[in-house]
């Protein structure tokens, strides 16, 4: 017996059997069960969303002798010589290959017969959009004003190609794409009617993957039975797809948010050794990358979201390690690649760069960088580290052995000695730069500043120092460094480079910042400047000045 595919067979044969078009049924059976049927529908909508299927059943329903519900009852004379392929009252034109004048006007001839077995002739003009301008303008005058027994559907995925002048003479139906939970729960119904088993994981990696379209989930789940027989897991589905499972995503995202850099090449290198596709496997991470990025907007409990509780319970925690910044820039770095992937002979290269991209953005000058540089900065920055903490040994303390009592003796001298040699090298180091200048002393002050505080360390590498005046020191910094010269005039960092200074020189100063190579401004108007920021805070200050 020949075998009919899975999407063939299962076509909806009444409203009631279409899924996840409930607007759309109602409308249509409503519209049958008053008798006010249009003379021209138009059924727009992606792929495998059923606009055919609802059109053949609406072109049963009107002509049927005794509908059930609005829905042709498939068993009167009409029905079963409507059914078959030959009948001369349903007829489907496809655009795309019959799109000129010529077809057209035939068409236009032909209207005047009368049904031979229905009420109704019913032209089913599939992906209406290919027509010519010619025929658009041959088919206006008769999609307006048809005989009485003529009924026009016109399909088409590109509605926007459609003149204003077809769709205004049109009752327009948009089908959206149908739900994930709808497709899964489908799926599940067709394959135990099949008597085939597949894993629930594996229904739900072919509902994500037909984005919305029962067809390609179907055509989908028709493969694998071919390629795995009455058994399908979700590792086969995968297999098929030419990508990795969610587990192996989610740990990818995880690599990337933690700048992992290394852990990804060697995860591209998995994906490359198994045979995977690299532009379906990017495919999965921006739209895993997407999803985070919603839930960091809109919470976790939203209708944007389509997927399994489970599964969103996991996106909630990896989104709580990640920023909103760090976010986009990975989704908009990943979505340039993927239209660079589709001109490229080295798509792993390109791959392995972004990484690199994602993972260092010391390196990028993009806003996006700029800013997660800045959290970064700000998170070193309010860190202090943790001070050991003193046991009470007087609660619930056991009696120790003597051996215990000897070493732990012997650890708290070892400790004290490497306090004490802590101590000591530190006040060599004072006393080894003393008698020279701050400016002299600047690259050791930077280096103790380097081991302490690496932030700190960031914000100065190219400042330039010079000490005007007893008691003061100027750090100049470039026109376009203002953002450093404002951290470093917080509180906490300059007290901490004075110190840092006292301790390499034994000088007690203070330290002010500056923009630019001017190095004229007074010590009135840096008072000036202070007290302004004290007073309005240094995000309503700005100074300006003034050319002579």
């Amino acid at each position: 017996m020949e075998y009919t595919a899975l999407y063939r067979q299962w076509r909806p044969e009444t409203f009631d059997d279409m899924v996840g078009q409930d607007s759309i049924v109602r409308t249509l059976k409503n519209q049958i069960k008053s008798g006010r049927i249009a003379h021209a529908y138009l059924f727009c909508g992606s792929r495998g969303t059923g606009k055919t299927s609802a059109a053949k059943i609406l072109a049963r329903a009107v002509n049927c002798i005794s509908p059930k519900d609005a829905s042709p009852c498939g068993e009167c004379r009409v029905c079963k010589q409507l059914k078959d392929g030959n009948n001369m009252d349903i007829i489907e034109i496809d655009a795309a290959s019959n799109n000129g004048v010529d077809e057209i006007r035939d068409l236009r001839d032909k209207v005047k017969y009368p049904p031979t077995v229905g009420r109704y002739k019913v032209y089913i003009i599939d992906e209406v959009h290919m027509l010519s301008i010619g025929a658009f303008n041959a088919l206006l005058k008769t999609l307006e004003e048809p005989p009485a027994h003529v009924i026009f559907i016109l399909a088409t995925t590109e509605p926007h190609k459609l003149p204003s002048t077809i769709i205004s003479r049109c009752q327009r139906f948009d089908f959206k794409r149908i739900p994930h939970r709808v497709i899964m729960e489908r799926l599940e119904m067709i394959a135990q009617a099949s008597s085939f088993n597949i894993d629930e994981e594996a229904i739900d990696t072919i509902a994500r993957w037909s984005e919305g379209g029962m067809r390609d989930a179907l055509s989908l789940m028709d493969e694998c039975v071919g390629f795995c027989g009455e058994h399908i897991s979700n590792s086969d589905v995968l297999a098929i797809l030419g990508t990795a499972d969610q587990r192996f995503i989610f740990e990818f995202a995880d690599n990337m948010l933690e700048n992992n850099v290394s852990a990804l090449f060697e995860m591209i290198n998995d994906i490359i050794e198994d045979g995977k596709n690299i532009s379906v496997f990017l495919k999965d991470i921006i739209y895993h990358m997407r999803n985070l990025m919603l839930i960091k907007v809109c919470g976790v409990k939203n209708d944007l979201l389509d997927m399994s509780d489970a599964t969103l319970k996991d996106y909630g925690l990896q989104a709580q390690r990640a920023s909103i910044e760090k976010i986009t820039r990975i989704v908009d770095i990943l979505t340039g690649l993927d239209s660079q992937l589709k001109w490229s002979t080295q798509p792993r290269v390109l791959l392995e760069l972004a990484m690199v991209k994602i993972c260092r953005p010391d390196e990028e000058q993009s806003y996006e960088a700029i800013i997660e540089r800045l959290k970064a900065l700000e998170q070193g920055m309010v860190s202090i580290p943790k001070q050991p903490q003193v046991m009470q040994q007087n609660k619930e303390k056991k009696v120790a052995k003597p051996k215990e009592e000897a070493g732990e003796r012997k650890k708290e001298v070892q400790k004290k000695e490497k306090t004490a040699d802590k101590i000591n090298s530190k006040k060599a180091v004072s006393t080894q730069n003393n008698g020279k200048s701050i400016e002299e002393s600047w690259p050791d002050i930077m280096n103790e500043i380097k081991k302490e505080r690496m932030p700190i360390y960031t914000l100065l590498r190219e400042a330039k120092v010079s000490q005007s005046g007893e008691g003061k020191v100027i750090l100049k910094f470039a026109p376009d460094q203002g953002f450093y010269a404002a951290a470093i005039e917080m509180d906490d960092k300059r007290t901490f480079i004075q110190d840092m200074i006292y301790k390499m020189t034994g000088k007690n100063v203070i330290v002010a910042c500056q923009l630019g190579e001017s190095s004229n401004t007074s010590d009135e108007d840096d008072d000036v400047v202070k007290k302004a920021i004290e007073i309005f805070g240094e995000q309503f200050v700005e100074v300006v000045e003034e050319d002579d």
